[in-house]
């Protein structure tokens, strides 16, 4: 909270709002002005006595309250982690339709996709604790979640940014409970509004809360579902939790591995969850010709093209496979296909899910690593065609890629060059790591023309110029002697 001042602070006042152990939190606040206090339960607590205003004009009634906001959901625009993984700083990654992480292996890009593979599981209606993880990703205790260079200290932050509403950024500190049946706690969540002022809220296990109000503070009991706090009279926390909850069901996330088709007949499957493996994948195309002709497009692309077919030679028993050329009268079975072939088909159906979830404005997001996995680099860039049609929609999706991929770059280059896409609709980020394993995220924008700008480091994905550089070399040498 340093350098600012709290735009809107709740305050909730009761008899026993004296707590020994915020003793030390309350002096760090003292003496910090806030633009006003909202206050509820004043029994025995009279403005003067506070040295605050109630009430801002123009955003609240008669009586000082502010009217409950909330705002039409749009996709966040930063992710923010810290004490994550291998980044111990907190870095922030700018989401936009067509977000391209790159760098070296192990650097901590899968960490930074799984980043959003968490969140979207930990604002579900079902989780357990502040912190889930999503079907198919390996569940893990937050001592190996968190940062591990600092002993002792396993708490680690992870947040959003909204381009819309008064609500514009929440960091959630999340902490380990000693309860184990509650490993994870939401322990501080710091808000920040569109004035760029800062409220910091302190949570204990116990689930009570703490305002920062300068001279006294309070002890509202605040409960979370996940990262979605419950009920409050706090317009922040309202909003907050209108946004949080305005993610579920929104937020995907593909392994770099994924599941191939069972070997037999495909059946419907009821209330279909989204896998973390993609095995999902292949049912959801059952009966679903919309879907189908969507995903079939890329296909369609490829050199020589394929057909998709999916169909039901006996009732309730489909078969999902691929013609080998546009004049083929046979299709093989998908699962007998090459790997490329299979290993793209979950992207493509979570991508085309996305894009049709998008369209109602409210926003989707697809996180996935190696997309291009197993793919002939003719595949990745009808693979990058396909995904910058779905960016390039009047409401796209955030599609977040962790990819190695120079034809993908060069092919979404290309698209933003020739007008296809919007350069502000494509966001690269070099994930970087130094000697002491500290990872830090360098965000790059493209250029109207679609070339790089500054950030983006000179020799990255230049290994294959190198060799050939190399080769010819050697090879000059050897025909001069």
């Amino acid at each position: 909270m340093k350098g600012h001042r709290p735009y809107f602070v709740h305050f909730c006042a009761t008899k026993e709002d004296r707590e020994a152990d915020f003793v030390h939190f309350c002096a760090t606040v003292k003496g910090r002005e806030p633009r006003f206090v909202h206050v509820c339960g004043t029994k025995g607590v009279r403005e003067g006595e506070t040295g605050f205003k109630s009430g801002a004009p123009g955003r609240g009634d008669d009586n000082g309250r502010r009217a409950r906001y909330v705002p039409p959901m749009t996709a966040p625009s930063t992710l923010i982690v810290g004490r994550y993984r291998a980044f111990a700083d907190e870095v922030r990654l700018p989401l936009r339709p067509l977000t391209l992480l790159y760098g070296r292996n192990n650097a901590g890009k899968s960490a930074l996709v799984r980043a959003l593979g968490i969140l979207g599981a930990s604002v579900d209606e079902r989780a357990s604790s502040a912190i889930s993880f999503p079907k198919g990703m390996r569940e893990v205790p937050l001592e190996e979640l968190a940062w591990k260079g600092d002993a002792g200290d396993y708490s680690m932050t992870v947040g959003l940014c909204w381009d819309d509403g008064p609500l514009r950024e929440a960091r959630f500190t999340v902490d380990v409970a000693a309860d184990p049946l509650r490993p994870f706690y939401v322990r501080e969540v710091v808000l920040r509004d569109d004035a760029d002022a800062e409220s910091l809220m302190m949570r204990r296990p116990d689930g009570r809360v703490a305002w920062a109000l300068g001279g006294d503070l309070a002890f509202p009991a605040i409960a979370f579902t996940g990262l979605v706090p419950l009920a409050s009279d706090s317009p922040l926390l309202v909003e907050l939790a209108t946004k949080m909850a305005a993610l579920r069901g929104r937020v995907r996330w593909l392994d770099g591995v994924r599941s191939r088709p069972p070997g037999d007949f495909l059946q419907p499957q009821p209330n279909l969850e989204h896998e973390g493996s993609g095995l999902d994948a292949y049912a959801r195309l059952l009966g679903h010709p919309e879907l189908v002709r969507d995903v079939a497009k890329f296909y369609a692309r490829l050199d020589p093209p394929r057909e998709l077919t999916v169909n039901e030679p006996l009732k309730g028993k489909w078969r999902i496979g691929l013609k080998p050329g546009s004049g083929s009268k046979f299709s093989i079975d998908l699962a007998d296909n090459g790997e490329g072939m299979v290993q793209v088909l979950p992207v493509l159906v979570a991508a085309a899910l996305a894009g049709e979830q998008a369209k109602d404005g409210g926003g989707s997001i697809l996180a996935v690593e190696e997309p291009e996995s197993h793919l002939h680099p003719d595949a990745q860039r009808v693979l990058a065609d396909y995904l910058c049609d779905l960016a390039a929609a009047e409401n796209p999706p955030t599609l977040v890629l962790e990819t190695h991929s120079r034809v993908f770059l060069l092919a979404v280059q290309l698209a933003v060059a020739e007008g296809r896409l919007l350069a502000e609709h494509v966001g690269l980020a070099w994930v970087d790591q130094d000697a002491e394993g500290r990872s830090q995220v360098t965000p790059v924008n493209l250029a109207a023309d679609g070339h790089l700008t500054d950030g983006w480091p000179a020799a990255a994905l230049a290994e294959d110029l190198r060799l050939a550089a190399d080769v010819a070399r050697i090879a000059l040498q050897r025909r001069r002697s």
